[in-house]
């Protein structure tokens, strides 16, 4: 019969919270996972169930539970699981972004939709974008990469490492990269569009009397909705670009690599 003391219940007891906790943050910050499209208790089976695997692998340091440390250590955890999931989020962003700037630059932003994922409204286009980005992620099995890379992070970010400043740098510096391929999304409509307006201004100036703006607006959206209809054929090389890097921004900052 099994027998357990107080002080291995209590070992056993922390060796799960601690691990729990930041995969709970993570699942509740990671894209798709964390929208309101699934709900809390959903979140919490998942935590639950990836905690009870991962336990026995993960080394727990020594603390008293009741301790103010211990309450610093779940904070830890919670701000880790968080900072993970934010890493995912930055490339589902770049869409969103790359979305909104193809509405601008085709005169599409005044088409909103709301966003029952994040309780937002956001541009039509972008929507779209962001939609196409989580159907590549769940069919490319992102979310299983992303997952054990959860799982590695108790290696190359232990329990109770404490806050390395670093880590969280490199975070910011994940904004740049954000922009910078949101604009590479979105250049090639820019130029198009950028072609037709100065051809458009040229035609003006040539025949002043012809009101060919109020005819240019309708033929630059159509043209862009066009435009945007063949960029999607490249679109899942586009995103599994972005993840590549992605990944390969993981291991070579916080070396950490993946088999998936």
């Amino acid at each position: 019969m099994l027998a357990l003391n107080p002080d291995q219940l209590m070992a056993l007891t922390v060796g799960f919270l601690l691990p729990f906790f930041r995969i709970g943050a993570f699942l509740m910050a990671l894209p798709l996972f964390g929208s309101q499209l699934v709900s809390v208790r959903v979140r919490l089976i998942f935590a639950f169930v990836i905690s009870i695997i991962v336990t026995p692998v993960v080394t727990i340091p020594a603390y008293d539970p009741i301790s103010p440390g211990f309450i610093l250590l779940i904070a830890e955890q919670l701000i880790i699981g968080i900072v993970l999931g934010f890493v995912v989020t930055v490339l589902f962003q770049i869409f969103a972004l790359a979305g909104q700037l193809a509405a601008m630059k085709a005169g599409l932003g005044f088409a909103m939709s709301n966003d029952p994922a994040n309780g937002i409204t956001v541009a039509t286009i972008g929507q779209y974008y962001m939609t196409m980005a989580g159907l590549a992620f769940l069919g490319t099995n992102g979310h299983l990469v992303m997952i054990e890379y959860l799982v590695e992070s108790f290696d190359y970010w232990p329990v109770g490492s404490g806050f390395d400043s670093q880590r969280y740098w490199d975070i910011l510096m994940l904004g740049g990269w954000l922009f910078e391929k949101a604009l590479l999304v979105v250049i090639p409509l820019a130029v198009a569009t950028l072609i037709m307006n100065i051809s458009f201004g040229i035609v003006a100036k040539a025949s002043p009397q012809l009101n060919i703006f109020a005819m240019g607006f309708p033929v630059i959206m159509l043209f862009s909705l066009l435009f945007l209809w063949i960029m999607m054929q490249d679109f899942l090389d586009i995103y599994r670009l972005f993840f590549q890097e992605l990944t390969t921004w993981l291991q070579d900052t916080w070396g950490i690599s993946s088999d998936g």
